[in-house]
């Protein structure tokens, strides 16, 4: 059964105004059970005025970086997330599970392989430990990522995707879709939906050449380019 285990957090960096990244550090004596998949979560539990109060998120580090880092965005009157901004401080210590979840698909070293993922505001930290994993784990392999938010400033991990962008020059695409601040490409401009899904997959992205796919955001937006991507051949078993 999976336990809850008390970590230490290392550090907390801002990311963008209303998020922050925890780095947290298990024990010597807890380091095997907080090997992680990419795509995993991680599941902390509180007492806030005596609520047992449990909430998950993605952990946004490549496989490789063996390193547990977490996304937690402030949401108005988020128990757990206003919690987070005042206690989760370097030295304090917080209940985590271990790490589960199976957004993920096994890597294939040898095999070259087009990823796409689709992702929107906070979807993007699971996302952000597939694409690293896999430039690192599958070097024949290219990444696509589109990703919608609002506006540039309240992108999460732009500076990080940029990096691995100039890493990865000709292997990680990115498409940054914005719903409120106008770019010169209008086909980057609006939320991702079936009708944006619909135009990048006939303008943007080859369809033929996807042989994964990931989607991370609010449902309606998750159901709807999954329905495209399977009109356009895809079959369940590529999308996760």
């Amino acid at each position: 059964m999976t336990k809850f285990h008390k970590l230490h957090v290392a550090e907390v960096l801002p990311e963008t105004r209303d998020a922050i990244v925890v780095k947290l550090k298990p024990s010597e004596q807890l380091i095997d059970h907080y090997v992680y998949r990419a795509g995993q979560h991680l599941t902390f539990k509180v007492d806030i005025g005596g609520q047992e109060i449990r909430r998950s998120y993605s952990i946004c580090s490549a496989v490789q970086e063996r390193v547990l880092r977490v996304a937690i965005k402030k949401v108005d009157d988020g128990l757990f997330s206003n919690w987070a901004f005042e206690n989760l401080k370097p030295g304090a210590s917080v209940e985590v599970m271990e790490p589960q979840g199976n957004f993920n698909v096994p890597l294939q070293p040898d095999q070259a392989r087009h990823h796409v993922a689709f992702a929107s505001g906070s979807g993007i930290t699971p996302i952000l430990s597939l694409i690293k994993t896999t430039l690192l784990g599958e070097p024949k392999s290219r990444v696509t990522l589109v990703y919608g938010n609002r506006a540039s400033s309240s992108v999460m991990f732009k500076n990080e995707l940029e990096d691995l962008k100039d890493l990865f020059m000709t292997r990680l695409t990115l498409v940054f879709v914005l719903s409120r601040e106008q770019q010169d490409v209008d086909l980057f401009n609006g939320r991702i939906d079936g009708e944006k899904c619909r135009q990048l997959l006939k303008r943007w992205v080859d369809p033929n050449t996807i042989d994964v796919a990931y989607i991370c955001g609010p449902q309606s937006m998750m159901e709807q380019v999954q329905e495209h991507l399977l009109n356009e051949g895809l079959t369940r078993g590529q999308i996760k």
